[in-house]
Formats: C-alpha cells, sequence, structure tokens
C-alpha cells in the first residue's frame, strides 16, 4: 500500500506492507536521497553540522537528536517565490499539494529536487 508518511517535517510517499503481524515500511531510494537533501538543508538551522558527505544514517540520528531536544517536529523554511503562475497552474499546483497534505511551496522543493536528480543523475 502507498502512503505518504511525515519524518522530520518532510513528506514523503513508502510503501507499507504487513505480512504475518509484521509491519514494513519501505521508501524508494529517490525518495531517500530527497529526504537526505532536505536533512542535509535543515539541519544546520537546529545547530547540527552536515556535509554533503554525511551518510543518511547520521543526518537520521542527528534528525532524531534534534527533534528530541525541541520537543516537537523540525520543518523546512518557508520560501516565496518571486513570480506568479497561471491561475490554472497555480490551481493544480495547489491541488496536487493539497491531495499530498503538503503545501504548495513544498510541493515544488520536492519537484525540483526531483528533476534535479534525474538531470544530475
Amino acid at each position: 500500500m502507498e502512503y505518504s508518511i511525515s519524518l522530520f517535517g518532510y513528506n514523503l510517499n513508502c510503501e507499507i506492507s504487513v505480512d504475518n503481524e509484521k509491519l514494513t515500511i519501505e521508501i524508494s531510494e529517490e525518495n531517500q536521497r530527497v529526504l537526505k537533501q532536505y536533512l542535509l538543508r535543515v539541519l544546520p538551522k537546529y545547530g547540527r553540522e552536515t556535509s554533503s558527505a554525511s551518510s543518511l544514517q547520521l543526518l537520521l540520528e542527528l534528525a532524531i537528536d534534534a527533534e528530541k531536544i525541541l520537543d516537537g517536529r523540525m520543518s523546512e523554511p518557508k520560501l516565496k517565490l518571486p513570480y506568479e503562475f497561471q491561475p490554472e497552474i497555480k490551481e493544480k499546483l495547489i491541488e496536487a499539494a493539497h491531495l499530498q497534505e503538503i503545501s504548495a511551496t513544498q510541493l515544488l522543493v520536492l519537484l525540483i529536487e526531483k528533476k534535479y536528480y534525474e538531470v544530475t543523475g
């Protein structure tokens, strides 16, 4: 079953399955790369030092520690875009974001990140 989960203030799709009463959550490699980039971008704002060489495991440990200290959830800074969309594009963006339970800005960032990794490999 496909499901959207929030990890450290970031929504991503995963595959959930149950086999013999054992729950498994699988996150695609692409979504793991996107999550890693998100953590690299956000963790420094919470006082955690990261570098592009940081492993996903280290980033997850830092994120868990940051949220324990925060006693809440991390979040990505809001981004205001310096341009307007055509009304029909804006409506599609808002609807798609609503269906994924994220903001339109977060959806744009996600789409840009996915396209970036497609192009750069």
